[in-house]
């Protein structure tokens, strides 16, 4: 696992940092080290605490309206996000309506998910729904590929095996089959997973990069309007449900309101995370979460666990070992986009540009502007950062590399609250 985080941060020349003994030891890069190692204990430590919240709320209280829940959660997090921008504590973005339509698609995305997912369930049991969803990390990958063309090693492709077939296993390997549901459940992976890849470009393009929490008011917004026209359709009396609840039980409103405050938590933390290690790093770590959850769910509320079960958390476990030693050993390529490139410069992807060992001057400064009217850089300058967020070794295919990346932050990086 530490090499996975570690392998967010761009790496120093190889000869000064055998001299100086393990990179991840060093000033800057120590703490970025430990900060990104940091968030994603956060991340693990709030979604898991979601996952325990929401299942109080449904044992103790009776509250399966699942539409409505993820509603409150969206709105939740409209309200904080808006709020710490309305404070000043996050800078506010300027969004053009062609921005705008992309975070809206971001948004949809999302609501498809939440939407085929359920509907799924009428037809699937809910362990083949989470087997199913296990394979969304290989459906990251394609469209990341299309997406931003970012062209994993095919060792690190075939990493991604057992870190869904684990997750399979502990499912117990349903046998029961719906066609229907088989459909509906796919369709909410590759909703999940444009969402994911989709939301890394929005964080880390750099023409119109956003700060995770302003990506996420926004976003929010617009799940949280879509998801009202789901909830009237699908669980019509779900107010009325509500409100019996909170008259017949007193920890109905706490409840809810901790479970509505670690959904935003979670929201703010995934985005971030989706910046720093990219869209299929964040699927691998959220097949990781699983085994987390179970583990937790194990302690907390003494579920059982089967032998085929601890064998799949096992196998999902050294897939994602195995996975962050691949990423760390065999760099991803940068290659052009096939999507991109179908859907013209409008949508084209630009990564982050980088400082250059030998000169403080910035890619931008090399002149030129690329056909979407940002500035061109050239091959040797430009690196996409991790996955695409912060720091993953990325090389261009086909094309060498000579310099050596010292400074991968750009200007607006240090933005409050972990922008």
């Amino acid at each position: 696992m530490s090499k996975l985080v570690d392998s967010s941060i761009n790496g120093r020349d190889q000869d000064s940092a055998t001299r100086a003994g393990p990179v991840w030891c060093h000033g800057r890069r120590c703490k970025e080290f430990l900060e990104i190692v940091l968030l994603v204990i956060c991340w693990y430590t709030i979604s898991v605490g979601l996952i325990i919240s929401n299942k109080w709320l449904i044992s103790e209280t009776g509250f399966h309206s699942t539409s409505m829940l993820t509603l409150l959660h969206m709105l939740s997090s409209c309200a904080a996000s808006n709020t710490l921008l309305a404070l000043g504590v996050v800078p506010r973005k300027q969004v053009s309506p062609q921005l705008l339509v992309r975070v809206a698609v971001l948004a949809a995305s999302f609501t498809m998910a939440v939407a085929t997912c359920m509907a799924s369930l009428a037809y699937l049991p809910a362990s083949f729904v989470q087997a199913i969803g296990s394979t969304t990390p290989g459906f990251t990958a394609v469209l990341a590929f299309l997406i931003q063309g970012r062209r994993e090693a095919a060792v690190t492709y075939a990493a991604l095996a057992p870190v869904a077939i684990g997750i399979m296993l502990a499912s117990g390997g349903e046998p029961l089959f719906n066609l229907v549901g088989l459909l509906l459940q796919i369709v909410a992976c590759l909703a999940r997973s444009f969402k994911t890849v989709l939301q890394a470009v929005l964080l880390t393009d750099e023409r119109d990069r956003f700060h995770p929490m302003t990506l996420l008011a926004y976003t929010s917004a617009i799940s949280a309007a879509l998801l009202t026209l789901l909830t009237l359709v699908t669980e019509p009396n779900s107010l009325r449900q509500v409100a019996q609840l909170h008259a017949a039980h007193r920890s109905f409103i706490p409840l809810l309101a901790l479970s509505c405050g670690l959904a935003f938590l979670a929201n703010w933390t995934n985005f971030i995370i989706s910046k720093r290690l990219g869209a299929l790093t964040l699927q691998v770590l959220g097949n990781f979460k699983n085994v987390a959850a179970a583990v937790t769910a194990v302690a907390v509320f003494s579920n059982p666990v089967t032998q085929l079960g601890l064998m799949g958390y096992g196998m999902t476990t050294l897939g994602v070992f195995v996975y962050s030693h691949l990423i760390h050993m065999y760099p991803a390529a940068w290659v052009p986009a096939p999507v991109s490139a179908f859907l013209g410069a409008s949508f084209t992807y630009r990564p982050p540009t980088q400082r250059v060992q030998g000169g403080e001057e910035n890619v931008e400064g090399h002149g030129g502007w690329g056909p979407a009217g940002g500035p061109k850089a050239s091959e040797d300058s430009l690196r996409p950062e991790a996955g695409d967020g912060h720091g993953r070794d990325v090389e261009f295919a086909g094309g060498s590399r000579n310099k050596r990346v010292v400074n991968h932050r750009v200007s607006d990086e240090h933005s409050p609250l972990l922008g």
